[in-house]
């Protein structure tokens, strides 16, 4: 069975940073190379008729991801189909945030949170499946990844899938738009400061610059946003337990270089948030 093609990381696949406040943590994972999501929001013409048989057995697909949320189980697969078409009509990605499922409209934007672990990514669903098993959602191997969940073939894990509503979608457009302009940016980096980031980094120290924790997902979602629409494409989401409560942490980073760090806070200043602090992370 296929899969879909990319999806975005909000960030939220790390657990939060050592030292931050009096949460319990782990160090963060790097997020920065994984590809951008794709955002084209509109209705597929492929993969969307109002119901399909397979096997002989009937699937209605829902008329709107609206309100969907659902627990059960994720399995997840790879290099074995890569380059192979979905039912989306778009390209198989390994290491995109991608997923199938069975009934939800293609495409759509879901997160899918581990319930074993709470670490949670935004995927894109733009294929049919599984139908091999009762698993209810199927990952492309990068999202099962981020979600800690073993990759050396047939592992599960137990997951919480909630629809994003069209404002969030939106929004993360909006944001997606930014980031491929910082990218671009990125990539004009002189000479001078590409080997004093190398230099930086062979130190094995980074630097983070931690604007908030929240209690809400929804407000820590909604602020990512925000910085990640104005360029701050480091930006990450990470999840951890805080007194016997999850609680989400936006922050930006790893970063490497005072003008690093520096440029993060003229952008937070000229943002209006002023209350960030930076840590340091030794490796």
């Amino acid at each position: 069975m296929k899969m879909i093609q990319r999806v975005l990381l909000l960030g939220l696949t790390v657990s939060l940073l050592a030292g931050c406040s009096a949460l319990t943590t782990d160090e963060p994972s790097a997020t920065s190379s994984i590809p951008p999501l794709k955002m084209d929001s509109g209705r597929s013409s492929c993969g969307n008729e109002p119901s399909y048989t397979l096997k002989g057995k009937t699937y209605q697909v829902l008329g709107s991801v609206s309100g969907y949320r659902e627990e059960g189980k994720a399995s997840w697969y790879g290099a074995e189909l890569q380059g192979s078409k979905t039912a989306g009509c778009e390209t198989f990605d390994m290491n995109s945030f991608s997923a199938a499922h069975r009934s939800l409209p293609l495409p759509s934007f879901v997160r899918v949170t581990n319930l074993e672990n709470q670490k949670a990514v935004i995927v894109r669903v733009n294929d049919r499946g599984p139908f091999d098993t009762d698993d209810l959602i199927q990952l492309s191997f990068a999202a099962a990844n981020a979600l800690g969940m073993g990759t050396k073939g047939g592992e599960t894990a137990q997951v919480r899938i909630e629809a994003l509503d069209n404002q969030q979608t939106a929004a993360l457009e909006a944001g997606q738009s930014k980031l491929a302009e910082h990218a671009r940016v990125k990539a004009q980096q002189t000479p001078e400061q590409i080997k004093a980031e190398q230099a930086a980094k062979a130190t094995g120290k980074s630097f983070y610059v931690v604007v908030n924790n929240f209690a809400e997902q929804d407000e820590a979602l909604e602020m990512f946003v925000r910085l990640t629409s104005v360029g701050l494409a480091k930006t990450e989401m990470a999840t951890a337990m805080q007194e016997g409560k999850q609680m989400h942490q936006v922050r930006i980073g790893p970063l490497y270089t005072q003008d690093q760090i520096d440029t993060v806070k003229d952008a937070l200043e000229s943002n209006g948030l002023a209350t960030f602090r930076v840590v340091e992370i030794n490796q």
